[in-house]
């Protein structure tokens, strides 16, 4: 069974602090084998935390490695270890795709960047 969750950024999200409005902090989870949210819709330069768990990777892959469950990372992706915590900031407005290796077809996720 799949679930899918959404979120987006708005004022009511964590400010960055720079005075910027515009500018958010979001986070991306794991639970089980599903990266939480599954689909998070953000801006062009928001940061975004990742905070993995000890079985989890996140690897930046092509939209075509996305759909077919191939865990090829893209080249200068972004890429978080097993457990690891990091951010990234989204510079092109575009959608990152990303997956944990060890656990696909199931965990893959996807930034929307506008």
């Amino acid at each position: 069974m799949l679930f899918f969750t959404f979120h987006s950024c708005s004022k009511e999200d964590t400010n960055t602090g720079d005075n910027n409005p515009n500018i958010h902090t979001n986070t991306i989870t794991t639970w089980a084998h599903t990266f939480q949210p599954s689909t998070l819709n953000c801006n062009i330069g928001d940061t975004i935390y990742f905070d993995l768990g000890g079985s989890h990777n996140a690897i930046e892959v092509s939209e075509d490695s996305y759909n077919n469950n191939d865990p090829t990372p893209i080249e200068n992706g972004f890429e978080f270890g097993y457990g690891q915590s990091g951010i990234f900031i989204p510079v092109d407005p575009k959608t990152y795709y990303y997956v944990c290796v060890p656990h696909l077809p199931e965990m893959k996720a996807k930034i929307i960047v506008q």
